[in-house]
């Protein structure tokens, strides 16, 4: 299973998840299976409100799931339809307890009538 995690900062597994998915300046990548971590810019970073687009790239990458703190409406419904799983990070704060509590099954699923509805959801 490979998930995407949006990202603050690019230092490895110490990495602060960051809060709003769609204007994270890295994503990490990870295959659950295998081990692999990846982290990846961003280049959708700088975008009208709304039109974050990183959807379709993510399936093209075969993410099973991402796993947020705080995502749009239309963000979380574009990942649905194509087959994206939605996890709320909970309390997971560093790339590395999101990759410890997912693989434990403690985090939530999202749907995406839980999605922010703008700013300040969280």
């Amino acid at each position: 299973m490979k998930i995407i995690i949006p990202l603050d900062e690019y230092s490895g597994p110490g990495s602060l998840v960051c809060d709003h998915f769609g204007s994270a300046p890295f994503f990490a990548t990870v295959d659950m299976v295998g081990g692999e971590v990846k982290i990846i810019d961003n280049n959708n970073m700088h975008h009208d409100h709304g039109q974050c687009a990183p959807a379709d790239s993510f399936a093209d990458m075969g993410a099973d799931a991402i796993v947020v703190k705080g995502i749009g409406a239309r963000a979380a419904a574009k990942m649905q339809s194509l087959g994206i799983a939605i996890y709320m990070a909970g309390s997971a704060q560093r790339l590395i307890d999101v990759i410890e509590q997912f693989g434990s099954g403690i985090l939530k699923k999202l749907d995406a009538q839980q999605a922010c509805q703008g700013h300040g959801c969280h």
